[in-house]
């Protein structure tokens, strides 16, 4: 592949190209460069189009790679009254040197095993080595992600999951088993979920709590990736409270994710409530001690660097060398 030679990439190659194994140590390494002070990647800008699309941007540069990265994602609730995807995204890959575009990446298969790679990152380092049961809320592709990633690094003996849609729920059910070879089962509530699981994942796009903090588990491990905006949250005051919690970015955390913001601004919580950023604590520049009955909390909402490695990755597969 040459300067000029613009590469479309399909959806087909993203989930050949990235299998959940590559995708984990990815996501490994995009936080620790993260951590060490190798990635440039400015605050995403959001762009809010009157009775139409919010757009966000997410640039990324990795600091010696030779490509950058800006993720484009469009989100507008109301394009499913027309049969159109809520949620929209691609990747356009840059030349560093030349800015010489080099390829579109399309944004549905790689956000959703990114974002799962991430939280299984994540699992690794926070929850009990033993977990049993992955609960799942919310039936998307980024739920199903979940599974085959959170296998990579937890040995789970069964999966729970709901969505408001029973038929829907059943058949992912279904297809999770099928794909994953684990039993997996529908539940009637999200509180039956959160009642029955040691490790859970929220993936929705809800904008008030799913279930009460209360029913959590001790020793629970919640993975929490929905809820990106300020009023939005997937999990209530109590739960964040209770929980030892650690971000994706601070800064990302403390200006647009609800789930935090709602509860600093209750003054339930400081902004010293977080912990630790998740590269911060694979870089050993933090520690976290936690207990058999503690309960942790991994808050995310997509960081430009996650996009900008598998990127890199993805067109160097296809073209055979290291860009």
């Amino acid at each position: 592949m040459g300067l000029g030679d613009l590469l479309r990439v399909t959806e087909a190659e993203v989930r050949n190209l990235l299998p959940f194994s590559k995708a984990v140590e990815l996501a490994r390494e995009a936080y620790l460069r993260l951590a060490n002070g190798k990635v440039v990647s400015p605050d995403r800008i959001r762009l809010t189009v009157p009775n139409g699309a919010s757009m966000f941007f997410m640039p990324a540069y990795v600091s010696g790679e030779r490509t950058v990265s800006v993720k484009i994602a469009r989100l507008n609730p109301r394009n499913s009254t027309v049969s159109l995807p809520t949620v929209m995204s691609d990747i356009l890959v840059y030349d560093s040197q030349s800015g010489v575009l080099l390829a579109e990446i399309p944004g549905e298969s790689l956000t959703a095993i990114r974002t799962a790679a991430s939280s299984a990152v994540a699992t690794d380092v926070l929850a009990q080595r033993r977990v049993e049961c992955l609960g799942l809320l919310g039936t998307g592709r980024q739920a199903e992600a979940h599974v085959p990633a959170i296998q990579q690094v937890r040995d789970i003996s069964r999966v729970v999951m709901y969505s408001r849609d029973k038929g829907k729920r059943e058949a992912f059910a279904r297809d999770i088993s099928r794909d994953n070879e684990i039993e997996a089962s529908a539940a009637g509530s999200p509180e039956e979920v959160v009642k029955e699981s040691d490790l859970i994942v929220t993936a929705t796009t809800s904008h008030t709590p799913l279930f009460k903090g209360e029913l959590v588990q001790n020793g629970s491990h919640l993975n929490v990736i929905g809820a990106a905006e300020p009023d939005a949250r997937e999990i209530d005051t109590t739960l964040v409270k209770r929980s030892i919690l650690v971000v994706d970015s601070r800064e990302q955390a403390l200006s647009t994710y609800g789930d935090i913001v709602v509860p600093i601004r209750e003054k339930a919580i400081e902004r010293a409530h977080i912990r630790a950023e998740l590269g911060e604590l694979l870089a050993e520049r933090r520690t976290l001690s936690r207990g058999p009955d503690d309960i942790t909390l991994f808050k995310s909402g997509g960081i430009a660097v996650l996009d900008a490695i598998a990127a890199d990755h993805i067109l160097s597969q296809i073209s055979g060398r290291t860009l």
